[in-house]
C-alpha cells in the first residue's frame, strides 16, 4: 500500500472516531492515530545533547539513567469528564528566513529588488507585494525547512482527525505562510485564513512598523484568505499601538480572543497560527492566568519555550473552564530542535 493510501486509511479510521461523544477525555480522540501519544520531559532534555555526539549512541550508563528518568517523568492520562466540544489548537509559524539568515536582504536582492536565493533553506520565489522589496525587512517569509516542518504539522492534524472548521493567523507573513501550508498538507481546500491584527505581536518590539501584505496582493498569490472577515482590530489600530506595555499586549489577544468564542460557539476545532507571544497570552486565558503577574522579562524567553511550529491544544469543559491536553499532538524532534513546548512554563502562575 502506498504511503498517501495508508495516510488517508488511517485519517479515515481517526475520523470515525471524532463523532464519539464528548463525555470522554480528549485521549479518545487519539484511538485512531498512526502516533504513539507517549512523551517524557526527559527525552526532549536527552535529545539537545545528543545530536552533535560522535559514536556509539548510547553509554550502557547513560542508557539506564534516561530509562529512569522517564518512568518518572511520563504524563498521566487525562481524567475523564464531561466536554463541550470546543477545541482549541495554537501553533507558532514555522522557521523565519530572517533569524537564520540575518543578512539575507542585503545579500539576496539586488539593487533593483530582484531576488535570488543564495541558500537551499531559502524559498525559492517570493510572493509578490504592493510597494518597495524593503518590506520584507520587517515582514520576513519562512524558510524551506519552515514549509517543510508545517506541512508535517498539517499531516499530523490530518492523520489525528483534528479537522478545523475555523482559521485564525496573523497578519504577518511567517504567519500566514506556515497557516496555508499546515492547512495544504490537511487537503482541506474549503477553509479560508482569517486574518486578525489583534494577534499580531507585541508592538513595542518595533523600531519601523512592518506593513504587511495587503488581502489583495495575498488573494493574487494564491493564499486563501477570507475576505468577509471583519477582524477585532483593524491593521490601523494596531498601529496606533506602538507604545503599547507588555501587559496591554496581553490583555489585548486574550480580549480578541474572547470575542472569537462568543462569535464561534460550534463544537470542534479552532486553529490559531500565531506568534510564540500570543500562544503565551491566549494560553493565560486558558489557563485561568492572571496577566498582572506577567514579567517582562519572560518576553525574552518566550521564543525557547515556545519552538517554531509548537503545538499546544485546549479543550472546553462543561463548566466552561479550559484544560490543556499536553498529549494532543506528539512534537517533531531533529538535531538539536524539538517543537515541544516547556510545559512548566505555560503553566506558570
Amino acid at each position: 500500500m502506498s504511503s498517501s493510501s495508508q495516510e488517508n486509511k488511517n485519517a479515515d479510521k481517526a475520523k470515525s472516531k471524532s463523532g464519539q461523544s464528548d463525555d470522554a477525555s480528549f485521549d479518545a480522540f487519539n484511538e485512531g492515530s498512526v502516533y504513539s501519544m507517549m512523551y517524557s520531559m526527559a527525552e526532549s532534555q536527552y535529545v539537545g545533547g545528543a545530536a552533535a555526539q560522535a559514536g556509539p549512541s548510547l553509554s550502557k550508563e547513560l542508557e539506564d539513567e534516561l530509562v529512569q528518568k522517564v518512568a518518572m517523568s511520563k504524563f498521566q492520562q487525562l481524567e475523564k469528564v464531561k466536554l463541550t466540544g470546543r477545541r482549541v489548537i495554537l501553533i507558532r509559524n514555522a522557521e523565519r528566513v530572517d533569524r537564520i539568515f540575518p543578512d539575507w536582504m542585503n545579500m539576496a536582492f539586488d539593487a533593483n529588488g530582484k531576488y535570488q536565493p543564495y541558500d537551499l533553506n531559502q524559498p525559492l520565489t517570493l510572493p509578490n507585494r504592493t510597494g518597495s522589496f524593503h518590506q520584507y525587512r520587517y515582514d520576513a517569509p519562512i524558510t524551506e525547512l519552515g514549509c517543510v516542518v508545517s506541512m508535517m504539522i498539517g499531516r499530523a492534524l490530518k492523520l489525528n482527525s483534528q479537522h478545523p472548521h475555523k482559521v485564525f493567523t496573523s497578519p504577518a507573513l511567517r504567519c500566514i505562510q506556515s497557516c496555508k501550508n499546515i492547512l495544504k498538507a490537511m487537503g482541506n481546500s474549503d477553509l479560508k485564513m482569517c486574518i486578525e491584527p489583534a494577534f499580531f505581536e507585541w508592538m513595542s518590539w518595533y523600531e519601523v512598523l512592518p506593513d504587511w501584505m495587503s488581502e489583495d496582493d495575498l488573494l493574487k498569490s494564491n493564499y486563501k484568505i477570507d475576505d468577509n472577515y471583519k477582524p477585532i482590530l483593524s491593521k490601523e489600530e494596531i498601529r496606533n499601538r506602538r507604545n503599547e506595555s507588555h501587559i496591554a499586549f496581553y490583555d489585548r489577544c486574550i480580549q480578541a480572543f474572547k470575542n472569537i468564542l462568543e462569535i464561534e460557539k460550534k463544537p470542534g476545532y479552532m486553529l490559531f497560527v500565531v506568534h510564540s507571544l500570543t500562544m503565551d497570552a491566549i494560553s493565560r486565558l486558558l489557563n485561568a492566568r492572571k496577566t498582572e503577574t506577567i514579567l517582562q522579562s519572560d518576553m525574552q524567553m518566550i521564543g525557547g519555550n515556545y519552538p517554531y511550529c509548537s503545538v499546544l491544544v485546549y479543550e472546553e469543559l462543561i463548566d466552561k473552564s479550559w484544560r490543556l491536553v499536553p498529549r494532543a499532538m506528539p512534537s517533531l524532534t531533529y538535531m538539536d530542535f524539538t517543537s515541544r513546548v516547556n510545559y512548566e512554563f505555560v503553566r506558570r502562575n
